[in-house]
Formats: C-alpha cells, structure tokens, sequence
C-alpha cells in the first residue's frame, strides 16, 4: 500500500511539470486543465447533497481525466520530467 501511495505522490508533480513542457500536446493541456477545475469548481454532473452518486462522479470522472491526459503526453516528456523530479529532488 505505501508503495502505491508513493507512486501516486511521485506522479503528481511529474504531472503538472508535464503539463508546462512545449512537446505536450494542447489537447492534454485542456483536459489537464480540464481536470484541475472539474476538482476545484463546486459544480459537478451530479450534486454532491445526492448520497452516494454525488461523490462516484467524482470518483470516476476525474481520474478519468487524468489517466486519458496522460496517456496523451509523450513518453519522452514525461521520462525527462520523472528525471528532472528526481534530480531536484535527491
């Protein structure tokens, strides 16, 4: 479990340094941003007073954006940013 928490925690800097890089498509730039303001607005596709299904259109739409982001950047970016963490922060 920690391992996976820390996976997590390593990816999200990577992530928003990927977002800022020149070689990342604009499309992964909206969704990404996309998915930063889904998070923050208080707006959503279901309210969130609705029990149970308030909170799983959270639970589903925003790592949904995320992983599609992703999977939008090219390797390379996101290799040369995992690098460019790592060396900053040793």
């Amino acid at each position: 479990m920690k391992n996976k928490f820390s996976k997590i925690t390593n990816f999200i800097p990577v992530y928003f340094r990927a977002m800022k890089d020149k070689n990342t498509p604009k499309l992964a730039k909206l969704l990404g941003l996309g998915a930063i303001l889904y998070a923050v607005m208080p707006a959503d596709l279901i309210n969130d007073m609705i029990p149970f299904f308030g909170i799983l259109d959270d639970a589903i739409v925003l790592p949904f954006l995320i992983y599609i982001t992703s999977k939008m950047i090219p390797d390379s970016v996101m290799n040369k940013e995992k690098i460019e963490y790592i060396e900053e922060n040793k």
